[in-house]
């Protein structure tokens, strides 16, 4: 080993501080000071052969100059003594030197030729397919799921158009909030209990004298009820909880929503607001 190689690798020192400074902040700074000099020597073997012999010197070089460094400039003496410094530093250097002793000595050239990287770049191809299947599937899956979002918006407008058409004479609430809370409850339990079963189990509730819930808002009664009737008898207990209050939009509709579960309340909310999108077009 010759004193210029050894120079050089003292030079090329200077970089591999650089990096190491760079990573001292990182969030897994550890690992970062165990395998960055090892993959700093395999770097250096391959681009400058000349200097490989005995190249894991560079790490106990750095190692030493940082040490140099920490002691008699900044007066880091309590670092260096340090227990994990010190075991960082011996287990930087060890694989560093088994980097050196059964990859880096043991041929000719650190860089493969294009025989032994062949397999790598079949292995490269085929993770490459496998990603763009992926990304193809997660796209369908994405398109899906916006067609499927598209849908079900278009289906509720078409809902809010054909129940404004037979119910709007009954929705007549000076307060607005109320009006679309009432149409988005409406649209909800229709989804939930088409007409045919609303039908079937007022039949039953008749027959039974049972209390059961009537009309398309699904009121709770004794007494058998028609949809319209349903409707009236929502918004006057809506009116009547917000009687006297001065709540925003988003307290109103909290209150008058209390009674329904929590999964229910989110699906009437988003029905609301693709009504509320809607009336400003």
């Amino acid at each position: 080993m010759t004193l210029s190689t050894i120079i050089l690798q003292i030079l090329f020192t200077i970089p591999l501080t650089i990096v190491l400074n760079h990573f001292q902040k990182e969030e897994n700074r550890r690992i970062n000071q165990l395998l960055i000099p090892s993959l700093y020597t395999i770097i250096i073997a391959a681009l400058i052969p000349s200097i490989k012999e005995n190249i894991f010197l560079i790490v106990v070089f750095e190692i030493f100059i940082r040490n140099f460094y920490i002691t008699n400039i900044v007066n880091g003496q309590n670092e260096i003594s340090n227990i994990t410094y010190i075991c960082e530093s011996i287990l930087s250097i060890a694989l560093s030197l088994f980097t050196y002793n059964y990859f880096i000595s043991q041929v000719n050239s650190v860089i493969p030729n294009p025989e032994e990287i062949k397999g790598f770049i079949w292995f490269l191809i085929i993770l490459y397919v496998v990603y763009l299947y992926n990304l193809s599937t997660k796209n369908k899956e994405k398109q899906e799921k916006i067609k499927t979002t598209k849908r079900k918006v278009e289906k509720t407008i078409m809902q809010y158009a054909k129940f404004k058409n037979l119910y709007s004479s009954a929705i007549q609430s000076k307060n607005n909030t109320i009006n679309n809370l009432t149409y988005a409850i409406m649209i909800f339990e229709d989804y939930k209990i088409p007409k045919l079963y609303r039908n079937i189990n007022a039949y039953i509730g008749a027959v039974t004298k049972k209390e059961t819930k009537y009309g398309i808002m699904q009121v709770t009664s004794y007494n058998r009820m028609s949809d319209i009737e349903s409707i009236k008898i929502t918004i006057n207990n809506f009116e009547n909880i917000l009687k006297g209050t001065k709540l925003k939009e988003q307290e109103q509709i909290s209150k008058l929503l209390s009674n329904y579960k929590s999964e229910e309340q989110k699906e009437i909310i988003s029905i609301y607001k693709e009504i509320i999108e809607f009336n400003k077009i």
